[in-house]
């Protein structure tokens, strides 16, 4: 399952901060935001961003961010969220970390991601993950398992589910901590509980593997749908193998194929393959070898391996390329 930092980037407005000054004109911005006029909301935050007014810029780099009201430029919401930023605004220090972190708007510099990522820490549960991840993996921070661990508890505490279950990656693997499998899984539950997909679906994944718990496809179905009704993209692959094999759930090729479209379409590694495998055999679809190469093809570009042996069988080239699909 690939890594990824916790997500960053927080939703329109989730964050509208009251404004101890200019409070007419950003009010206004406000309540335009609200009802989804984002033109005239951009019109009024721009004014009050442009006089150095933090919250006003924060909420006009959320508009560039995400292009409403205007079109999206990432540079812009780099100038805004560093407006707001560098007046102390957490959210916008957090936003700022992230961008550089992922190199969104500007050359990607983990060293300055940590930096902001530290200023917001004091106030934002979310900074303390971030930051935790840099640590973790020593990207712009000298590499500690243990400050991570400490970070991703304070979070924890303060019931962030990204945190919870991270924390509990961390006593899965002994990192930071003593390894403790009984404490990770009950930090996945809870995180699971707390409607975090990616608990939701590792406890399915658990109960259809039979890793830790006794293997069980009725508890692995309802995981996997929990998370699936999140749109994650692995519980739709997850789902697709129950109703491909008929474990869980009614034997279903053609939802099956259904869903591991859905889950190849967004990006996931091994549905390509599994499609191919479809295509091959003919399950639930008219048997196609030069369909399947294809579908085979777009899993090795993903850097699924075990689709070079299935190319190569069917008398296709191995291309080196690994661009993506």
């Amino acid at each position: 399952m690939q890594k990824k930092i916790l997500a960053a980037v927080l939703g329109i407005f989730a964050l509208l901060t009251a404004a101890p000054a200019f409070a007419g004109d950003y009010e206004l911005g406000i309540e335009a935001a609200k009802r989804q006029d984002y033109l005239t909301a951009f019109r009024e935050f721009k004014e009050l961003a442009d006089q150095g007014h933090a919250a006003a810029a924060f909420n006009l780099a959320l508009l560039y961010h995400h292009g409403r009201g205007v079109d999206e430029d990432l540079q812009m919401a780099v100038k805004y969220y560093t407006i707001a930023a560098d007046k102390g605004h957490p959210a916008a220090q957090n936003n700022l970390g992230a961008m550089y972190r992922r190199g969104e708007g500007v050359e990607q510099d983990y060293a300055k991601a940590a930096h902001y990522f530290e200023m917001a820490v004091p106030s934002q549960d979310i900074a303390k993950a971030n930051l935790a991840y840099l640590y973790r993996y020593g990207l712009g921070v000298e590499k500690s398992n243990a400050k991570a661990f400490a970070l991703y508890s304070e979070a924890a505490k303060n019931g962030f589910a990204q945190a919870i279950f991270e924390l509990g990656r961390l006593y899965e693997k002994g990192r930071g901590t003593d390894k403790n499998m009984d404490k990770a899984v009950e930090l996945y539950r809870e995180a699971a509980r707390k409607n975090y997909p990616q608990a939701q679906y590792l406890l399915g994944e658990m109960y259809h593997k039979g890793t830790y718990f006794k293997q069980d496809y009725e508890q692995a179905e309802r995981w996997y749908r929990f998370a699936e009704n999140q749109q994650y993209v692995s519980a739709y692959y997850g789902m697709a193998i129950l109703y491909k094999d008929g474990t869980g759930v009614p034997k279903d090729l053609k939802e099956a194929m259904r869903l591991l479209r859905i889950a190849s379409n967004r990006g996931h590694r091994i549905a390509p393959y599994v499609i191919g495998e479809m295509y091959e055999e003919g399950q639930g679809v008219d048997k196609d070898p030069e369909e399947a190469l294809k579908w085979y093809k777009v899993a090795l570009r993903r850097d699924f391996e075990g689709a070079r042996a299935k190319i190569k069988a069917l008398g296709g080239e191995v291309a080196e390329d690994r661009s993506g699909s």
